[in-house]
């Protein structure tokens, strides 16, 4: 296997090459905005004749300035996504595969895309990976959902298979991130110094309680010589959590931002700073009425896509000390929320995104969220149009049964109204927390 990584990193490598001397051209911020604004020109012209959703308005052919695109076309919500996929997706060719993104705003969204995608994708990801010496044959060590075990039928046998033999030739080791207890975490720090991997990928919140219950272990992990620690997916519970991870694993702890309609848009640098992918995306930020001295993110893709975005509003906040104009390359943190847990009757803790992995081949289903009484008692509330259908809701079941066996007594049910947050995104748990492994739900959010 470890002749296919070196084949792999090799075939990455050029492509890498390209993209440092790309972002190491050191122009000026309204250069790097000029030729954004060419590059989206450039896509403008297919986009008006073959995305209905932007044909059937009366647009110009092309835009002056950036103000003159904000002035023209209005932001884009998920709302607005999920009700417009097919008028928003290029009609000259079909999707190679549509992709669920697990809702880190509780707001799940399926999104068509094209294989050529992931080449965009795939460069940012290993030039920053790159900053922290992480080559692509390195062996990685995931805690991460395990949604392709969670299928059924011969396709699902099938699919589960394909993801663990590409695993496997990537040098992949994936461990479970949907069970947070003590036992669980345990096991992965076995496994982590069983497998020696280069670096660590993880869900935000799974890192910080893997760290925490396996901190008595820190000179064991600090002889693994990891390059880095990378946090996804939803942002920590504490300001100093990336802090206290570092100093247990013995190397840096950085994030990925992104979304799973966009891939990675920013990572986080060693002086903490976000550097954004500005040759794929423009980022513009609006200020919040809501959080003062934050700004609400959109974005717009820079290259051919499936389904185009121009002023996404991606539902995330983002703060700097430099103004807005600095967004579009740079900004200091995420701000929202983590995607939190819920406890069981027998203490074991599941991540949310186990849930978020049970619904997300529900199309029908708009947002959700997980309820926690104070006796213990899990109620799953979605909204949709109708209610889910007998098979839906089976499947549904099913799935967190996969999971995890206490998950079967989760009480299911459609609702008219979630609870939101300040920024008005939907809480994607709430309830009580009595293990001590609290979030600081007001001041934290990514990806």
């Amino acid at each position: 296997m470890y002749f296919v990584r070196r084949l792999r990193a090799l075939s990455i490598q050029s492509s890498l090459l390209d993209q440092t001397s790309f972002y190491k051209c050191g122009w000026a911020a309204e250069k790097i905005r000029d030729w954004q604004l060419d590059r989206f020109n450039e896509q403008w012209q297919k986009m008006r004749r073959c995305v209905p959703y932007f044909r059937e308005q009366a647009l110009p052919d092309s835009f002056a300035s950036w103000q003159h695109l904000k002035q023209a076309i209005p932001f884009v919500d998920k709302r607005t996504l999920q009700d417009n996929v097919v008028a928003m997706t290029d009609s000259t060719r079909p999707p190679d595969q549509w992709r669920s993104t697990g809702g880190s705003t509780a707001e799940p969204v399926r999104i068509p895309v094209w294989n050529s995608e992931r080449m965009y994708a795939t460069r940012d990801m290993w030039y920053a990976r790159k900053w922290f010496g992480v080559d692509p044959g390195d062996k990685l060590f995931l805690i991460w959902g395990h949604s392709h075990l969670l299928g059924s039928g011969i396709s699902g046998r099938v699919n589960g298979l394909r993801r663990r033999l590409t695993d496997r030739a990537l040098g992949y080791h994936r461990y479970s991130a949907y069970d947070l207890s003590e036992p669980a975490m345990r096991r992965a720090a076995d496994e982590l110094l069983r497998q020696r991997p280069k670096y660590l990928l993880s869900y935000s919140v799974a890192l910080e309680r893997f760290a925490n219950v396996n901190k008595h272990r820190q000179s064991e992990f600090h002889q693994l010589d990891l390059k880095v620690a990378i946090a996804t997916a939803e942002s920590f519970t504490r300001d100093d959590s990336a802090q206290t991870i570092a100093g247990i694993l013995g190397c840096p702890v950085v994030m990925e931002y992104g979304a799973v309609e966009t891939g990675p848009i920013a990572h986080q640098r060693q002086d903490g700073k976000f550097s954004v992918f500005w040759g794929h995306y423009y980022i513009e930020g609006l200020e919040s009425k809501d959080v003062p001295g934050t700004y609400e993110i959109l974005v717009t893709s820079l290259y051919p896509r499936c389904i185009p975005l121009v002023r996404y509003k991606i539902g995330d906040l983002v703060s700097t000390a430099e103004g807005t104009a600095a967004i579009n390359q740079e900004f200091d943190r995420v701000i929202g929320r983590c995607n939190d847990f819920i406890v069981l009757p027998n203490d074991d803790l599941v991540h949310s995104e186990a849930f978020s992995h049970a619904l997300k081949e529900i199309p029908a289903i708009m947002a959700f969220q997980v309820v926690q009484s104070e006796g213990g008692k899990v109620t799953l509330a979605y909204i949709a149009r109708q209610p889910l259908a007998p098979l839906e809701l089976t499947d549904v079941r099913r799935r967190l049964v996969v999971i995890n066996p206490q998950l079967e007594s989760v009480l299911i049910e459609r609702a008219d109204f979630l609870e939101q947050t300040i920024a008005g995104k939907v809480l994607r748990v709430i309830g009580n927390r009595s293990n001590g492994f609290q979030s600081n739900a007001s001041t934290i959010e990514a990806r």
